[in-house]
């Protein structure tokens, strides 16, 4: 499994760069102002949901927190 990391809508949410339909690594499309999969042209919003193409469930999103000076990532306990 992958363990690439991209923060695309907020800076406290990271969402996987790992699509959850095949594996494949998903990138921000400026143009289109929403992360996407060229594999099989998967499409999410800025907080990793799906809204279209095969991708059956969200990208797993990580709580990001900053406390003196260092970085907490943890899962996320309920997904959007």
């Amino acid at each position: 499994p992958h363990s690439a990391f991209a923060s695309f809508a907020r800076r406290d949410v990271l969402v996987t760069a790992v699509c959850t339909h095949l594996g494949c690594t998903v990138q921000y499309r400026k143009d289109l102002e929403h992360i996407w999969c060229a594999c099989h042209n998967g499409h999410f919003d800025l907080m990793g949901r799906n809204i279209a193409g095969p991708p059956p469930r969200p990208l797993e999103q990580y709580d990001v927190n900053v406390k003196d000076g260092k970085v907490f990532v943890s899962k996320k306990r309920s997904q959007a």
